[in-house]
């Protein structure tokens, strides 16, 4: 029952969100579909997980403003991008730009590079002067009204060179270096860039406010202003959002050292990377949530394995976390106002972690009313892994 329309296969092709494809993101279609199914437009929109700003750019396309909240300060420079007005002129400059680059690279210094561990395994020597060649090309440039694109193109070319690969919870490395062409990573920057151009040539329609902020306190000053929550929190899987991308944050200076991605990644909602993993073996329950959560955490962390206890926390502290935001976005919404949480369930050592019914067992534990889940597709594995949609209203 896997429905490509609610994967980021479906965003490829959809202008500004199929910029970048990071972990953090969900189908376009999905957002559009809940919004059109509610019967009546919004008068705000709050999505508290932002991440790549697929909700509020689908918001801003559809004419319907929206407020925005992340923790990491790339992706709100990501969202912010995305949701930017850039006229025709800015468009022309920034191709202009690209091209003059291009063609006198060799004259800019070469950038210092981040301060990655081991950062020859992620790219060779010949890619990594490229790289920092273009970075230095590119903040070279301080028109404030297109470096933001130049800077999306930049990322592009950040993974594509890469010797990466994503697997869940762990990264692998391809042992041989592929040839490279000096000229070849000129024509894909372009090539990155045309693309960039396109998505930014369609203006969205609406405003959108992105801040900085742990979501699981909503800030005061936006309560009672939006009416309808749509969002995808990180799933309880392990996956480190951090971890994922941590290669953008380095080049474009969001991340300096391990400390700062590992310190981020602790405060973020699910996060489980670095000192993280540490740390949730001495973290203590506050034991807000349905007795058998603690009994299915519990189950967890008995299981004979290193990580085990480690785990058996981690799943009780990502739904504590996400007890406290709801607990606020409940304080905050409009009476009458409707959520839609897109998440996924989970297994720890086949033990599944029922997320859906957490949530809706929280949901209405807090006061949400006519909670119910389905299912909306059946995720990428063999295992009896699913996302829903977990709705409620106020």
């Amino acid at each position: 029952m896997q429905n490509r329309k609610y994967t980021f296969k479906y965003n490829e092709s959809m202008g500004r969100h199929g910029w970048l494809r990071l972990t953090p993101a969900y189908s376009v279609k999905l957002v559009e579909e809940i919004i059109s199914d509610l019967g009546y437009s919004p008068i705000c929109v709050l999505e508290p997980f932002s991440g790549t700003g697929t909700t509020e750019l689908v918001c801003a396309n559809m004419g319907i403003n929206s407020i925005a909240l992340e923790i990491n300060p790339f992706l709100v420079w990501l969202a912010n991008t995305k949701l930017k007005i850039y006229s025709n002129e800015n468009v022309d400059r920034f191709l202009l730009s690209a091209n003059y680059i291009v063609e006198n690279i060799d004259v800019f210094p070469v950038a210092e590079l981040p301060q990655i561990y081991n950062i020859s395994r992620w790219w060779g020597i010949e890619r990594l002067h490229f790289l920092a060649q273009l970075k230095s090309a590119i903040y070279s440039i301080h028109d404030s009204s297109f470096i933001d694109l130049l800077k999306i193109a930049f990322c592009r070319m950040v993974i594509e060179l890469s010797n990466a690969s994503f697997n869940h919870i762990s990264t692998s490395f391809s042992n041989s270096e592929n040839s490279f062409s000096f000229d070849e990573c000129k024509k894909l920057f372009l090539a990155f860039c045309d693309v960039v151009a396109s998505g930014a040539c369609r203006q969205p329609i609406a405003k959108s406010h992105i801040e900085l902020c742990d979501s699981k306190k909503i800030p005061h000053r936006f309560f009672n202003c939006y009416d309808v929550v749509i969002t995808s929190p990180p799933y309880p899987n392990r996956m480190s959002y951090i971890r994922e991308l941590r290669p953008y944050m380095y080049w474009l200076d969001y991340l300096k050292n391990a400390t700062e991605a590992s310190d981020l990644d602790w405060r973020a909602i699910g996060g489980t990377w670095g000192k993280a993993t540490s740390l949730l073996l001495s973290w203590n329950a506050k034991y807000t949530l349905p007795p058998y959560v603690y009994e299915v955490a519990n189950k967890v962390s008995l299981v004979e394995n290193k990580s085990s206890t480690a785990m058996g926390n981690y799943i009780l502290k990502y739904f504590e976390d996400i007890n406290e935001h709801l607990s606020s976005v409940y304080s905050g919404i409009r009476d009458g106002g409707e959520v839609f949480y897109i998440i996924g369930n989970s297994s720890f050592y086949g033990t599944l972690i029922n997320s859906e019914e957490i949530y809706a067992d929280i949901m209405e534990r807090i006061g949400f009313k006519n909670v119910k889940y389905k299912v909306i597709r059946k995720r990428n594995c063999n295992k009896k892994l699913f996302e829903f949609v977990v709705s409620g209203k106020k």
